[in-house]
């Protein structure tokens, strides 16, 4: 999922929109010249106190006489194990990053900070905290005094090295955590926007920045995930069976953090969430179990202004004119000298949100997405004033049965912010559905961008890279249509949202809802929930393949063993008439040089057609299905495109887990691709002095201190569930996973190997019984972002052996956990 990103075309212009500019080239400066906080620090006076027990391998498992207690206790054990990354998102979303880091390498950090106030996400916050429900403003008073009070008792001397200095200690709000809960849920949508609306200013504006944001890493990942849910008619003890596999970032403000908080009688749930974001996003109940994995639909709608020719600030609607509402907005930079400049600068909106201005220099010519003299866009995000994500996933958590969940899902329709939910029940049952909010959009709103799609290559462009709609901001036809029965205006009920209810399964690898379970297809959904009858990605394939083709039913270790199997749906498809090809060829001429294919091609007939540390081939293969498909770049869904000519068997969609199939034949004339493929990987190899026959664990490792931890696992293009990549972002400025010299940007592949820091990242299988939950998880990048933690790096030496580790979630079985620590925590 590694994508080769080239500014000379529309589609790599939309891959840039999409993936943050996140300050990389600042993560040397953590978290430096911070000074004392200047918000407002008062979380009120309330007395909180928690029970902590740690497990094996740091599990936190909280518990307290009341709700208010248990957040507290969780936003403690958070900041044990977070508190670099939470500081660091509460500067964030204030908008102070250049106040206390200067203004960064590109002048990184005032474009962030002009962003996100532009964003108002603290602001608005504050006005929307009192009419929160009180349950949700109790939970977020608690899990900051939380937070603070860990900060308050810490040796500092001890904490990790990128926050020790007590200077660099802010005052956590509950409007802070509420700001990073929104953004959170403007994670795929405006919260990619942000280099482009803080650099937005009006044509030969005086004072307008003149630099701007560089390219992104080309290897940047798209989160995903894998999520099942089986039915009591597969699984061996005829109830529940979840499988969760998020892919996910290993480091920065998206690192999963586990946790197991108890209150007797009212809430006992264990699982996952994001630093800064109380509650359970990811886990199970002694009732209930979820994951959830990223949707195709849309989140936010760009719109393109035509603008009034006398004056670029106003714009055309309908048969009138709108003027754009202005902002000046001061931010205080640390310089040099280590004084505090002020900067302003005026931003702007339409009635739709913040204006955007792409420069015309990443556009390669093929599109016009500058504020200029004739248009300028803008966006309208549907998760911006999502205030009730909290509320929803704390009814999820205490759902006593499946239709409980779903109720939490029709009371606050639309609020997981861009997901879908896969879930399932002691009771045996298993239920999908688009749970995310969605624009509703009018038919001839719909026709309108088809139309325009034909004939707009900056409209088709966006929509092929990333399903993004670029419509017409100025007429009304465009607009966002409101329902009364939706949660918000502009959305779509939930009522309309695809769902599906099976007692066999239902399951999502980020693909549409079409083949939830391809026994019963979903069909004839409104058309922003994704595409139907489309070609899945190989991953999807081989999830659903995995499901399908089991022999007999599904006990836990089966999910656990299918999790991990590293079977590479690609290596099914082309390995045999590959290595056919290559014997009958023996070698292939590339340029001047003829490349001996002899020895690759017993290699590739010999490779078990897995991913795994002792797998020989699968390095070779990996090189060879990039220069196949190069401009797949490490995107899965490009390899299932109807129009490749890379399969001998078309897709056809009465058939869509098997079909397209099989290596295409050799054209008649010319050379063949797939054996020149095949030469410019060995000829990648050797030049890297790689072994055609290197295993993989020799090459693909995670960096943890000083060691390399061998990591299993393929990426997207190969049709694996269990995923291992890597991605140059992790929105923070803390320091993170560099890589020096990458030979192959659409594989990752550098002078020392594949470097992973993003993929699988909780992995988690459940089996709900009547006698309680019975778990299995793994980490894979371990509980603590301390280097000096013992936690820091012993679940990626267990994840790297295919080891997993109970979830304890009975009151015996954490007391007799060998490696158990209780202590107890409090306000003064």
């Amino acid at each position: 999922m590694n994508a080769n990103l080239s500014f000379t075309n529309a589609c790599a212009l939309a891959a840039f929109i999409f993936i943050p500019f996140l300050s990389g080239t600042c993560h040397s400066e953590s978290l430096k010249n911070m000074e004392p906080n200047t918000m407002p620090t008062t979380v009120g006076e309330r007395a909180y106190s928690a029970t902590i027990r740690r497990t094996s391998y740091g599990v936190p498992h909280i518990s307290a006489p009341d709700l208010p207690g248990a957040w507290f206790g969780q936003g403690y054990a958070m900041a044990e194990d977070r508190i670099c990354v939470l500081l660091d998102q509460v500067i964030k979303v204030r908008g102070q990053r250049s106040r206390y880091f200067g203004a960064g390498d590109y002048e990184a950090n005032v474009e962030s900070d002009f962003a996100y106030r532009h964003l108002r996400l603290v602001a608005d916050a504050e006005k929307k905290l009192a009419g929160l429900p009180a349950d949700i403003q109790d939970m977020l008073a608690a899990h900051a005094a939380g937070i603070n009070r860990f900060v308050a008792v810490a040796d500092s001397g001890k904490l990790p090295g990128a926050c020790r200095d007590p200077k660099r200690h802010v005052t956590v709000t509950p409007a802070d955590l509420l700001a990073i809960a929104t953004d959170f849920s403007i994670f795929l949508s405006g919260r990619f926007l942000t280099s482009f609306l803080s650099n937005a200013q009006p044509p030969q504006a005086a004072g307008a920045p003149v630099s701007p944001p560089p390219a992104v890493p080309a290897d940047s990942a798209k989160p995903g995930s894998n999520g099942w849910a089986i039915g009591g008619d597969l699984s061996e003890s005829g109830h529940g069976l979840l499988l969760a596999q998020p892919h996910f970032p290993w480091e920065g403000a998206l690192q999963a953090w586990e946790s197991h908080v108890t209150v007797p009688g009212k809430l006992d749930v264990y699982g996952i969430t994001v630093p800064g974001v109380p509650n359970t996003l990811v886990g199970f109940n002694a009732a209930v179990a979820w994951t959830l994995t990223v949707t195709t639909s849309p989140k936010a709608t760009l719109y393109r202004l035509a603008l009034d020719p006398g004056d670029p600030t106003r714009y055309r609607y309908d048969d009138g004119i709108k003027a754009m509402e202005s902002t000046d907005y001061t931010i205080e930079v640390l310089n040099g000298a280590g004084v505090l400049e002020p900067r302003t600068r005026k931003l702007w909106r339409s009635h739709y949100g913040p204006i955007l201005s792409i420069p015309a220099a990443l556009t390669g010519g093929t599109a016009d997405l500058a504020w200029n003299n004739q248009h300028v866009l803008t966006y309208r995000d549907a998760n911006i004033d999502n205030d009730s994500m909290l509320a929803q996933f704390f009814d999820m958590a205490k759902a006593t049965n499946l239709e409980g969940l779903i109720d939490a899902h029709r009371r606050w329709a639309g609020s997981i912010p861009f997901s879908n939910t896969i879930a399932t029940s002691v009771e045996g049952k298993a239920w999908y559905a688009d749970s995310s909010p969605v624009p509703h959009l009018s038919p001839a709103a719909l026709q309108a961008w088809q139309q325009a799609k034909q004939s707009d290559p900056g409209v088709a462009a966006l929509y092929a890279f990333h399903g993004i709609y670029l419509l017409d901001g100025s007429t009304s036809r465009d607009e966002w249509l409101n329902d009364p029965a939706a949660r918000k205006p502009g959305l779509l009920p939930f009522e309309r949202a695809p769902q599906l209810l099976r007692s066999d399964f239902v399951f999502n690898a980020n693909d549409s809802h079409w083949l939830s379970n391809p026994k019963q297809p979903l069909e004839g959904f409104y058309a922003l929930y994704g595409d139907e009858r489309q070609p899945p990605s190989l991953r999807t394939r081989m999830n659903a393949l995995a499901l399908t083709r089991q022999t007999g039913k599904f006990s836990l270790q089966s999910v656990m063993d299918a999790a991990v199997s590293n079977q590479s749906l690609a290596g099914r498809l082309f390995r045999t008439g590959l290595v056919e090809r290559c014997r009958a060829a023996k070698s292939v001429k590339i340029g001047t040089e003829r490349v001996d294919l002899t020895q690759a091609c017993r290699i590739l007939a010999n490779w078990d057609e897995r991913f795994d540390l002792e797998s020989r081939g699968a390095v070779l293969f990996r090189e060879f299905l990039s220069t196949f498909r190069p401009e797949a770049g490490g995107h899965e869904d490009t390899m299932m495109s109807a129009k490749d000519k890379i399969f001998a068997r078309a897709f056809d969609p009465a058939a869509p887990l098997t079909t397209p199939d099989g290596l295409a034949p050799a054209p008649k004339h010319g050379p063949d691709p797939a054996l020149l493929a095949l030469g410019k990987a060995v000829q990648t190899l050797r030049q890297a002095g790689i072994a055609l026959d290197a295993k993989l664990g020799d090459l693909q490792f995670s960096q943890k201190n000083a060691a390399k931890i061998p990591i299993h696992g393929g990426q997207g293009q190969e049709g694996i569930l269990n995923m291992a990549a890597y991605s140059g972002s992790n929105d923070t400025l803390l320091p993170g996973t560099q890589r020096v010299k990458v030979l192959n940007p659409a594989t990752g592949l550098t002078d020392q190997g594949y470097v992973v820091n993003y993929g699988t990242s909780f992995l988690l299988a459940v089996e709900l019984t009547p006698q309680g939950p019975h778990g299995q998880a793994v980490l894979a990048f371990s509980q603590s972002t301390d280097p000096e933690s013992p936690h820091f790096a012993d679940q990626t030496e267990l994840f790297s052996k295919k080891g997993w580790r109970p979830c304890l979630f009975r009151d015996a079985d954490i007391e007799a956990d060998p490696s158990v620590r209780r202590y107890q925590v409090a306000t003064p």
